[in-house]
């Protein structure tokens, strides 16, 4: 089972078996904007968004949240 802890740079530092998965529909980046600076927010898989801290979980199959 390979992890990975989400930071504020993993659109930029993410591993190769998540940058591969994101198609930008099921899994994709989530940002906001404060005082016109856009942050990221976290990761969005499916209906649940993993946010900084959090890790993101990948068993083979599938990409699960875990919750700090």
């Amino acid at each position: 089972m390979k992890s990975y802890t989400v930071t504020r740079d993993a659109d930029m530092l993410a591993p190769e078996w998540l940058t591969v998965r994101i198609n930008y529909t099921t899994i994709k980046f989530v940002y906001r904007i404060i005082d016109g600076h856009e942050t990221l927010k976290g990761v969005r898989i499916g209906e649940d968004v993993a946010e900084i801290g959090d890790k993101i979980l990948f068993d083979g199959k599938r990409l699960s949240v875990e919750r700090r």
